[in-house]
């Protein structure tokens, strides 16, 4: 997430009636400047829009209120002079967020129509929805006479933005929420207006729960019905004061820590914020052990993204090998000695285990990643497959396997020595190219192969409270790859919101492209490798940004992405690796 500056203090507002997360100002906001301002990003420039225009077209109309929520600071305050008395009290702009590129307007006998080409839309928390590039969207604007001149009166409840407009007035945060069985917090990504309001949006927005991307695979610790009363007031000290209803009382002492944490993973992210206290009525809720309240690098045990220190281990001559060392010394557990083909491998987490596809495709090795002798067992699980592709382990210590049959593909869920074949709509029976599982072991993402649009399918993982696998959730399947894409050759998770897709682009180039989990616009800190210059054969990936990215080629040629965006060679004779942590 890049940096936004937000004040060290915020100046309490008049509480106004809101509807939604990304709030809206009625009118310009006033607020103290600090030495830090230069350090912000270039603010778009200052606009103030007109009102009408004296005896305005309807046409006229239409297209001064569209102009009208693109004010700078963002204000509603003279859209809203656009409207009909009525339509001025009703009209809720913090519903949602429309974004286009371009529109054009058509005048009709009781109004307009507007045509908004390429649209968007966010939901009133600000998280993306995913629909269809290049979709059109017709809003129709009845339009009557008041006091001899034209107004709308039934605007759509939403605010209605150019593309351009969205990119330089919004930034992208994530709200967090616990998985399943609470063990770690999932990122959901949210759009909100820049400015002062930041920390009471997100707030917000965690208030109003995980949008639809999340919905079936987290939860919050804050109890329902909590609400935000009047904004998040930042001390100069550096403390965030979230004032809520007394709903929050409800709380078990447990669950009020764990819902810190959530407030802490949240706020972090806004510069200026240290410490996270939580009031009721004015007074301080106490935390556990006598504390007032939290440091925002609270709850660093809940990272879905796992530690950011790992091995890199790999196949070479037969054997798993620890690429660390010049010649690669073997693993002491059964996998690193002679005796079995393998052409792909996964490495679980705790306890650590080894898993392996044979060189044929058709068996799956499991084993003590470590230790043991030769007489120390090597389980298959699965024997008889037919193109089994790169295992995958999540953090509960299940091996998720695709096998690639005449049929279609067959998902196969590993726990201990029990196999169980997974159901999953739309990948069960279609042509997979490659697929990953979070290490949160939330989400499932496939690649299909074959297809002509290259295209990518993530569906929800569903789990008991103890993590056990229950089945498959919704899914959403969107584009990627990128319009030279001509064929899809590996995707895993560069972060647990995001994915990272290497396509084949010509018969001489590869592209490493980024695309969010729920097909919104990726972290600005993520820009796409440089195109590689070859072939490839597999990624190398982690989800914690900090260790690279690499690509395996055909010839068994180790390549890892620089810091520049380059491929400098780094290792040969390397069959697959992956990452030991």
């Amino acid at each position: 997430m890049s940096a936004r500056r937000v004040l060290a203090a915020i100046v309490a507002v008049l509480a106004v009636a809101l509807t939604g997360c990304a709030t809206l100002p009625e009118s310009g906001p006033v607020h103290r400047a600090s030495s830090e301002e230069a350090d912000r990003p270039q603010d778009p420039p200052y606009f103030s829009p007109p009102g009408p225009a004296q005896d305005g077209s309807p046409s006229a109309i239409v297209s001064g209120f569209l102009l009208a929520m693109q004010a700078n600071p963002l204000s509603t305050s003279v859209a809203r002079s656009y409207l009909t008395e009525h339509a001025r009290a009703s009209w809720k702009p913090n519903d949602g967020t429309i974004i286009y590129d371009a529109y054009t307007v058509r005048q009709t006998t009781d109004g307009a129509v507007v045509r908004l080409a390429d649209t968007h839309r966010l939901d009133a928390r600000g998280g993306w929805q995913n629909t269809p590039p290049g979709r059109s969207l017709d809003l129709r604007f009845d339009l009557v006479s008041e006091h001899g001149q034209w107004r709308i009166d039934n605007p759509t409840n939403a605010l209605i933005v150019r593309t351009s407009f969205f990119e330089s007035s919004f930034a992208r945060f994530n709200l967090y929420f616990y998985d399943q069985t609470g063990r770690v917090l999932l990122p959901d990504p949210v759009f909100i207006p820049r400015g002062e309001q930041t920390a009471t949006n997100l707030v917000r927005g965690l208030l109003a729960g995980p949008g639809s991307t999340l919905a079936e695979v987290s939860r919050s610790a804050l109890p329902e019905r909590t609400d935000l009363d009047l904004s998040v007031v930042v001390t100069e000290s550096g403390v965030a004061e979230v004032p809520l209803s007394r709903d929050v009382l409800r709380a078990a002492p447990g669950e009020l820590s764990r819902a810190v944490d959530q407030l802490a993973w949240t706020l972090r992210q806004v510069p200026g914020i240290e410490r996270v206290r939580i009031t009721v009525a004015g007074a301080t809720v106490p935390l556990s052990g006598g504390r007032i309240d939290a440091p925002v690098t609270s709850g660093n045990e809940f990272d879905a993204a796992g530690p950011d220190t790992a091995a890199l281990w790999g196949l070479r001559g037969g054997r798993v090998v620890d690429l660390a060392s010049p010649t690669g010394t073997a693993t002491t557990g059964p996998l690193g000695r002679p005796g079995y083909s393998m052409r792909s491998l996964a490495v679980s987490e705790s306890p650590r285990r080894l898993a392996a596809v044979s060189g044929n495709g058709s068996t799956v090795f499991v084993a003590p990643a470590e230790g043991g002798n030769a007489s120390t067992p090597v389980a298959r699980p699965v024997v008889g497959g037919t193109d089994i592709l790169r295992p995958s382990y999540d953090m509960f210590g299940d091996l998720w396997l695709i096998d690639r049959t005449p049929g279609g593909a067959r998902v196969l869920v590993v726990r201990g020595d029990q196999v169980r074949r997974l159901r999953v709509p739309g990948v069960t029976g279609a042509d997979v190219a490659a697929f990953s599982v979070a290490r949160d072991g939330s989400r499932l993402a496939v690649a299909y192969a074959g297809s002509r649009a290259p295209t990518i399918r993530v569906t929800d993982i569903l789990r008991t409270d103890e993590g056990i696998v229950s089945g498959a959730g919704r899914s959403r399947t969107f584009a990627a790859g990128g319009r030279d894409a001509s064929k899809l050759v590996d995707l895993g998770w560069r972060d647990p919101s995001t994915l990272a897709v290497l396509s084949r682009t010509s018969a001489e180039t590869s592209q490493v492209t980024y695309i969010s989990a729920d097909s919104s616009p990726v972290d600005s800190t993520l820009t796409d490798p440089n195109v590689f210059r070859g072939a490839t054969a597999a990624m190398v990936i982690a989800p914690a940004v900090n260790l690279p990215l690499r690509l395996i080629t055909p010839d068994q040629r180790l390549y890892t992405l620089s810091s520049n965006g380059n491929w400098p060679r780094s290792d040969s004779k390397v069959l697959a690796a992956t990452y030991v942590r």
